[in-house]
């Protein structure tokens, strides 16, 4: 390399910038110490972070919903991927990276798209800032993959406390069995499952937990409904209110206040839920009876059972409104319906 070259000449200088913002007054608004750590305290309250169910976000089917890395690609690319290990959910979950650090930002969500594509029932519904929520919160299964295509059996056996259940509810179909060996321990009974009949095949049957979105776009129950389209009933407007509980993060609904500050008396919310639990009581009872559930301390658990169409959609539209949890909020309209269904098809008017 050959020597230096002389200094060259300064050129102009540039006109000054404009100033951003401070960032102790844009940033910290929220990324504080104390509105993190406040925001953070609330959501590790929340199934979102606790419970047993992130066990299953190794599997590519649950990993979407299941794993916070699974939630992130499916957003992402739409591929469903079994996370290599299932975390539950962060921030970087649901909020994606600001597209700019101007006045006025809020924190982004992930992108999902403008609509929500049902993973149960043909169509797609724009749940607003929900849809980001009804990704997840959506039925895996309708009641039309549990009807048969031909006539059949199928044979199970039972142990331990299950033998008096199924003794006692077994709901075998017409021309089933029940069989308990020469010592007692083991039960083996024959579900009889002609056409007329449908066959639950799980202990876990049903549209699987968490059909929100469904009952609110009225589509999950053995019949359709009329939408619950209010535009302030969306899942952020309720699920993630106000400053208490970090902004909203423990997605506990302050109610019933929260539904007072709009329609104060012209609207019983909290008779509402009273008159829809009593008719699930009801309906509940009566599927235990007939074989079609077993209820214990730790919630309503389906049984193997083979039962005449209508009894068995009545079981379906119980499970959608027990797996929902709102008692009848989501859509309360839709929800009198499915009951109305099962109150038929179970003699209950």
């Amino acid at each position: 390399m050959g020597p230096s070259g002389a200094d060259g000449k300064d050129g102009v200088d540039g006109t000054d910038g404009t100033d951003g913002v401070d960032g102790n007054v844009s940033c910290l608004v929220c990324h504080s110490a104390e509105v993190m750590d406040e925001l953070t305290a609330a959501f590790e309250t929340s199934k979102h972070v606790t419970g047993s169910s992130w066990a299953r976000g190794s599997s590519e089917s649950c990993g979407r919903c299941h794993s916070s890395d699974g939630f992130v690609e499916f957003a992402r690319s739409g591929e469903e991927i079994g996370a290599a290990i299932s975390t539950p959910l962060t921030c970087k979950t649901c909020h994606d990276n600001h597209s700019s650090l101007e006045e006025g930002i809020t924190a982004p969500l992930r992108d999902v798209g403008d609509e929500v594509e049902f993973v149960a029932v043909t169509g797609s519904w724009d749940f607003e800032a929900g849809n980001l929520c009804a990704t997840c919160h959506q039925a895996r299964r309708d009641a039309a993959s549990y009807y048969p295509t031909a006539a059949g059996t199928d044979t199970q056996t039972f142990t331990g406390d299950d033998i008096a259940v199924y003794q006692a509810h077994g709901a075998v179909g017409p021309n089933g069995s029940k069989t308990l060996n020469a010592t007692g321990d083991t039960l083996t009974v024959v579900f009889d499952i002609p056409m007329t009949h449908v066959y639950t095949n799980s202990t876990h049957a049903g549209p699987h937990h968490g059909p929100q979105a469904n009952i609110i776009a009225a589509n999950i129950g053995s019949a359709l409904g009329v939408p619950f389209e209010a535009p302030h009933h969306n899942c952020v407007n309720c699920h993630l209110h106000g400053e208490a509980g970090g902004h909203g993060h423990t997605f506990e609904p302050d109610f019933p206040e929260m539904c007072n500050n709009c329609h104060g008396d012209a609207v019983d919310v909290e008779g509402i839920q009273d008159g829809i639990a009593t008719r699930m009581a009801a309906v509940e009872a009566k599927l235990e009876e007939i074989g079609a559930i077993h209820v214990a301390e730790d919630g309503v658990h389906p049984m193997y059972a083979s039962l005449p169409k209508a009894e068995w959609d009545a079981f379906w539209n119980f499970m959608c409104l027990w797996e929902d949890k709102s008692h009848g909020l989501h859509n309360y309209v839709y929800a009198g319906q499915l009951l109305d269904l099962a109150e038929n098809a179970l003699g209950l008017e």
